[in-house]
């Protein structure tokens, strides 16, 4: 008999995990953003829901307006976010889906060279689950 992802069985159900993608940028990679621009950062796996995405800023940074989407220059997963300003900025755009999987790619209006920010990216994939199961009455 195969194997099969059943995520329901009699009253209980498989935990789903929240995963995330964070692309950092600190002094640590300034010299391989040396220039403004568009950056393939990584990839989201196939069949996900995009639940959410901010710029997270702890040290203010020259880099200006960030942007993250799925093409290069895109704001599919996020506009306006703000490495000037320390905390949470960005409009995430919306859910979506990420169908057969999806490029990440960063903009950055200036190239860094001081400052600390991260790109967070909330996603769940329906095929991983913890491994848990929760009782439902």
């Amino acid at each position: 008999m195969a194997n099969k992802n059943v995520t329901r069985v009699g009253n209980t159900h498989e935990k789903k995990a929240i995963c995330q993608m964070i692309f950092s940028v600190g002094a640590f990679n300034y010299e391989e953003l040396a220039d403004a621009g568009n950056f393939l950062v990584g990839y989201l796996p196939n069949q996900a829901i995009i639940n959410d995405a901010f710029l997270w800023t702890s040290i203010a940074s020259d880099a200006a307006a960030v942007t993250v989407g799925t093409t290069e220059g895109g704001t599919e997963i996020l506009s306006a976010g703000d490495s000037t300003t320390t905390d949470e900025t960005g409009t995430f755009t919306g859910k979506s889906g990420t169908g057969t999987g999806v490029p990440v790619y960063v903009n950055l209006a200036v190239a860094p060279t001081v400052g600390v920010f991260s790109v967070v990216i909330e996603y769940i994939e329906f095929t991983l689950s913890t491994g848990n199961l929760t009782k439902v009455d």
